[in-house]
């Protein structure tokens, strides 16, 4: 014990040493930022401000100075209203919209052996995309309201190319509420579309592209994750499970005997599970369930290339994630691991994978009922016998 104490002592001495005969160190730069989406136009009356804090991790060194570069241009499209960009921590009201990103800088100096003067560095940190500002679009919202869906898509279209609006949502959420709306009363002809099923594909790739454009969670606010959340069951619904058949509370591929109907269904759930996939910000939820499909019809090596990405992504969703999910998410992904557990075991003759997967969803699963009947009936609770 002794001889352990002393080596560790000594260790202890080595280390303080090194940092005081002017090793090199290796300091940490990090930060927070109180919010990345907000309102010009929200009616709280509350500030457009974020406040953005430096947080710096010396390893034996001294920090001396901070410096903050953020887009835009000072005065127009943000202002300073607590610190300078200089200061540990900064509260900035944004005045513009748009997708702002910044640099952060921190200098600090250290020791050298053998030299009077410390050494100086600087460590730094980009992020780009951190934070949209934009607005409601009230004027939208109220022709939406009104459902006058061919008026509300020509109005979106006239913000879709205002440059401030370029990387902005917004503008395509609407435009595919509009969209769809023109699908689902067949007004298609009012917009000049052949049919109605344009429609339907001008809302999907509205969606897609608001999908595609949304950092910072602007599908999460509620009006539009509830119309999102629709769209996205009535899709699942019709063109995914409303080809599949049901077996004691879960999704099965088609189980008849005949070929042709097996393989056309196999085919229409397939292309329902790709279109899903762009019209959600977890296309690991769908993952499983294409994958599962794939397999059944007969392709191997997409199914195992989409297991071998999906599982470990599972493994890496947080509670945030599983909290924005939409609700669509949520069964989507609860059927497709119930639905590859069983394909995964088919094919392997053990639970391994099965239970991998179906572990990682306990939590978010906790209380429902499909899932854990599921579990216990088929997998034991995924625990060894």
């Amino acid at each position: 014990m002794k001889f352990i104490a002393l080596s560790l002592l000594v260790f202890l001495q080595l280390l303080f040493s090194s940092k005081v005969n002017g090793q090199k160190p290796n300091p940490e730069l990090s930060y927070t930022q109180s919010e990345k989406l907000i309102f010009l136009d929200n009616e709280s009356g509350t500030p457009n401000s974020v406040t953005f804090k430096s947080k710096f991790k010396p390893d034996g060194a001294k920090r001396i100075g901070t410096l903050w570069e953020f887009s835009g241009v000072a005065g127009k499209d943000w202002k300073m209203i607590k610190g300078n960009l200089e200061s540990e921590e900064v509260e900035i009201e944004f005045k513009k919209v748009g997708i702002y990103s910044f640099t952060l800088t921190s200098i600090y100096k250290y020791p050298v052996s053998g030299e009077e003067e410390d050494e100086e560095d600087e460590i730094s940190i980009e992020r780009e995309n951190i934070l949209t500002v934009t607005k409601n679009l009230d004027e939208l919202t109220q022709i939406y309201a009104d459902k006058d869906y061919s008026k509300l898509v020509k109005k979106a279209n006239v913000y879709l190319v205002k440059p401030e609006y370029a990387e902005d949502p917004t503008p395509n959420i609407f435009s595919a509420k509009g969209f769809y709306g023109v699908y689902l009363e067949e007004s298609h002809e009012k917009l000049g579309l052949g049919d109605k099923q344009a429609a339907l594909e001008n809302a999907i790739e509205c969606i897609s592209a608001a999908v595609e454009l949304d950092i910072n969670g602007i599908f999460n606010v509620s009006i539009h994750k509830i119309w999102l959340n629709a769209f996205q069951n009535e899709w699942f619904e019709n063109e995914i499970i409303g080809n599949l058949d049901d077996e004691d509370g879960y999704y099965v591929p088609y189980s008849g005997m005949d070929k042709e109907i097996k393989q056309e269904r196999n085919g229409l759930s397939i292309e329902g599970c790709e279109v899903y996939r762009t019209i959600t910000k977890f296309p690991t939820a769908i993952s499983f369930m294409e994958a599962a499909l794939r397999y059944d019809a007969r392709d191997s090596k997409t199914a195992n290339a989409i297991w071998k990405e999906a599982i470990p992504k599972l493994n890496n969703l947080s509670d945030e994630d599983y909290e924005n999910m939409t609700e669509t998410d949520l069964s989507v992904l609860k059927y497709g691991a119930m639905l590859s557990a069983v394909k995964l075991t088919e094919i392997s003759s053990s639970n391994i994978q099965a239970c991998q997967i179906l572990n990682s969803l306990k939590k978010p699963f906790e209380f429902d009922r499909t899932f854990n009947a599921f579990l216990k009936t088929k997998y034991n609770n995924c625990i060894e016998e």
